[in-house]
């Protein structure tokens, strides 16, 4: 009897234990099967942590990226800015080197031409030449001057004589001087004709005489000439000399003219 006692008691404990066993069993199982999902959801975060970080990354070396072809670009377009002002340089460097070339040339052919045997100098004459054809005070007037006057005073008196024309001018001139408001101011002595020139020579008795009396002859027609030449120089006894060369035109487009 008291072995059968001690049996259930054992028996008892070993069901309790059994029991508690089975509570602590399902307690674990039920933990268990709540923690996967739980991992599952640590996962999907990971992952979208890491896809944010990455993203992130490559935004951040996209913007690196993009600033430095802006500077790359920004460095191309200075070099260009001083090429293009290296060049301009350049051009402006040539372009007075050419005129310095230009300007060298010119002096190299203006010396040639003075120191050149075919050169022709300025027509001139001397003093002594011009007193054959014109009195001494008035011989010094033509040898002070050169060129294209000179060579008319030698032209006119080494042509030969028209005489209608010659004559007719001479009286036309003539008249001109003594029928003028101004002619008390000058006394012509001397009108010589040729062929198409005519040389005047007198004296000025007043003040822009000659002034006067030459503008009112070169208004009419007898101051219709291809070139004219007038000079007032003063004589030694103090007398204001009056000088004048002049070329007409020919004869005959002086009627052609007229008509």
């Amino acid at each position: 009897m008291k072995h059968t006692g001690l049996f259930i008691v054992v028996l008892l404990l070993a069901i309790g234990s059994l029991f508690v066993g089975l509570q602590m069993g399902k307690s674990q199982l039920n933990q268990v099967q709540t923690n996967p999902p739980t991992a599952h959801n640590s996962d999907e975060d990971a992952e979208q942590n890491n896809s944010a970080s990455v993203a992130k990354v490559i935004d951040s070396s996209s913007i690196d990226l993009v600033t430095e072809l802006k500077q790359e670009i920004e460095h191309l377009k200075q070099q260009l800015d001083e090429k293009n002002t290296l060049i301009d340089s350049m051009n402006a460097s040539l372009g007075l080197l050419e005129q310095q070339v230009e300007l060298a040339y010119n002096e190299i052919d203006e010396a040639g031409q003075a120191t050149s045997p075919f050169h022709q100098e300025p027509d001139a004459i001397t003093a002594e030449q011009a007193s054959v054809w014109v009195p001494a005070a008035y011989a010094d007037i033509v040898s002070s001057q050169q060129g294209e006057m000179v060579s008319l005073f030698k032209r006119h008196h080494q042509a030969e004589i028209d005489p209608n024309w010659a004559s007719e001018r001479e009286q036309a001139l003539l008249d001109s001087f003594a029928l003028s408001e101004y002619a008390d101011m000058v006394n012509i002595s001397a009108v010589n004709c040729k062929t198409t020139t005519c040389e005047i020579r007198g004296i000025e008795l007043k003040p822009n005489g000659w002034m006067l009396a030459s503008q009112q002859l070169q208004g009419s027609e007898l101051g219709n000439n291809v070139s004219s030449w007038s000079y007032l120089a003063s004589a030694n006894d103090g007398e204001t000399l009056i000088y004048m060369l002049s070329e007409a035109k020919e004869a005959g487009s002086e009627g052609e003219q007229s008509q």
